[in-house]
């Protein structure tokens, strides 16, 4: 059966229905585009934090104060995505507390062994009994801010690497979505670091509910429906959704949006913010500069963006959009996600906040959350502004794919270099990039892309991509790699078979080793710890070979079978003549 948004959403309107939890905002400027839903509102809160459970490996912060019903809806979410019970769902929650220990969080020792009864394991070591926190596919961390420093940079190693280490022993974490709640400041809770917020890709500060709201909750007994959300969504399959949100397509316009707003979080005509931590936009930095103007957001940020969040927010932008029941993505995905996104993860100026808090007051408007409410402005106006630049951002983006000739590429240097082009992105990094970068090598990069679109032999595509990565002075070397490696998997599908391939997982680790040392390494690469740490991800494929730097794609999973048993499904395309072609078939189980 067919996984649908439709689904989903009915399933949370039986919550909302049984007025188990009810939260009526609405996020402003989106809808749904499902025809069955149209006239559905979009919620706020339950959408933002449905979007974190359809990703793989989602973090989530909800903040706000005490009895708003932040633990109670990753509860409810939980039993509904992955069917849990009452009883196993809280199984799944950590409980900050400041004495909260690292075997709390994360596992002990197996008692048997350190008092003899038991054997040590094959090295000589004892057993991690890890904590169901750590197993559990659904986490809920309640009380975050209760947690020590301590405790925080245990977490951090979760977060950051999905993987945790405790004693002698190492685990690769299963794919799991994560939730966690923060309590407004006092005496009991501890300060959160930048770094540490910046592993939470959502964060949503959650208000009371409101009048309307109030007037259905404490009618109903909440115990006689909780028992029955584990069958609210009994035909969906969450791993196969999000194996199709993966699937779902960026416009242009939308990818080109979300770098712009990396970039305009960072860019300063003065400094480099990323480096600087004795000069800012609050220290007189600002005074003079040609870009010190209202609508300019430069002199409005403290401290630039991570990486990380321009990855988030294309993982989420896909997430959103699979929600809505759209196709692509397009950037008004991405300026509506981005201000939960963002406000807990940068340091925004305080004169800015301070003018603006005085302009909302001097309006009889009064805000609940000032760093979430000054960035949803600052997104305003770099949407406003990339309006205005997007055409430039455009063209630039054919040039780094050498797709203008040397004439269009000459006009397009001149028109951006136009004194009345006021985009700090242009005059900063763009036109020093074209004049000293792509203008002496840009007849070569033209010709590189002829050839590229030519070849029609695999090997040659390769040679090829090989010269390539010693051509430094080529700027847009990785664009032109890219377009080579995308073409030879295009050559691969059109013209080599797919073959799938099952082995059980009982015996593979000594016959791999054992029969076939190229798997084996190309495996390690996978599992560093590999044979130790061995445990594939249960239906979801990991490339463990690409065709584009190999003779062949090779992709795994772990599948279930009877009895408790696992095998390792294997898809292999390729010359059927390697060493690992032949592994496979003569450990074939099919």
């Amino acid at each position: 059966m067919a996984n649908t948004n439709i689904d989903l959403v009915r399933a949370l309107d039986k919550i909302r229905l049984n007025n188990l939890y009810v939260h009526n905002d609405i996020l402003e400027g989106i809808e749904f585009t499902t025809p069955k839903l149209e006239d559905r509102k979009v919620y706020l809160v339950e959408t933002l934090a449905v979007v974190n459970a359809l990703i793989d490996r989602g973090t989530m912060l909800l903040y706000g104060g005490h009895g708003g019903g932040k633990t109670t809806l990753a509860k409810y979410l939980g039993q509904i995505f992955y069917r849990l019970s009452k009883d196993e769902i809280e199984d799944c929650i950590l409980r900050g507390h400041p004495q909260l220990t690292e075997e709390k969080i994360l596992g002990s020792l197996d008692i048997a062994q350190l008092t003899g009864r038991k054997g040590l394991n094959k090295k000589m070591n004892v057993d991690v009994i890890w904590n169901e926190f750590v197993d559990s596919e659904w986490k809920i961390i309640d009380e975050l801010n209760r947690l020590s420093p301590y405790a925080q940079n245990i977490l951090l190693s979760l977060l950051a690497e999905s993987s945790v280490k405790y004693h002698n022993e190492s685990k690769r974490l299963p794919n799991f979505s994560l939730y966690a709640t923060m309590n407004p400041k006092d005496e009991g809770n501890f300060i959160m670091s930048l770094p540490f917020l910046d592993r939470f890709a959502l964060a949503l500060p959650i208000t009371m509910p409101d009048y309307e709201s109030l007037s259905t909750i404490g009618k109903k007994d909440k115990s006689s429906k909780q028992d029955d959300l584990s069958t609210y969504l009994k035909d969906f399959d969450l791993k196969e959704v999000q194996d199709e949100i993966r699937n779902i397509k960026y416009t242009e316009e939308a990818e080109l949006f979300i770098n712009f707003i990396i970039s305009s979080y960072r860019l300063c005509d003065r400094i480099s913010k990323e480096s600087n931590d004795s000069t800012s936009v609050d220290k007189d930095l600002c005074k003079g500069c040609h870009f010190n103007a209202e609508k300019k957001v430069c002199k409005k940020i403290i401290h630039p963006l991570s990486v990380r969040v321009k990855e988030d927010l294309y993982r989420y932008g896909k997430a959103l959009t699979w929600f809505l029941g759209d196709n692509e993505v397009e950037p008004y995905h991405i300026a509506t996600l981005a201000p939960y996104m963002i406000w807990h993860r940068s340091s925004l100026s305080k004169v800015f906040k301070n003018k603006f808090a005085e302009s909302q007051s001097n309006n009889h408007l009064f805000t609940t959350n000032i760093d979430l409410d000054t960035t949803k402005k600052i997104i305003s106006e770099i949407e406003e502004e990339f309006d205005g630049i997007k055409e430039y951002l455009k063209k630039f983006a054919q040039i780094k794919k050498g797709k203008l000739s040397e004439t269009e590429f000459n006009a397009f240097l001149a028109d951006v270099k136009n004194p009345n082009n006021n985009f700090l992105l242009t005059k900063k990094e763009i036109v020093p990039t074209l004049e000293n970068e792509y203008l002496p090598v840009y007849k070569q990069i033209i010709e590189y892309n002829s050839k590229i679109d030519s070849l029609k032999d695999i090997e040659t595509l390769k040679e090829l991509k090989d010269e390539l990565s010693f051509k430094y002075d080529i700027p847009n070397r990785q664009f032109l790699a890219d377009s080579i490696e995308k073409k030879i998997r295009s050559i691969g599908v059109q013209d080599l078979k797919e073959e799938t391939y099952k082995i059980p997982m009982e015996f593979f680790i000594e016959n791999v080793q054992k029969k076939c040392p190229e798997l084996t390494s190309k495996i390690k690469q996978r599992y560093q710890q590999f044979p130790d740490t061995f445990s594939p991800a249960i239906r979801k494929p990991e490339i463990i070979s690409d065709i584009a730097d190999s003779d062949y794609d090779l992709s795994m999973e772990r599948i279930s079978e009877s009895g408790g048993k696992y095998s390792l499904r294997f898809k292999y395309r390729g010359k059927p003549d390697t060493v690992v072609c032949e592994f496979l078939k003569d450990n074939n189980a099919n």
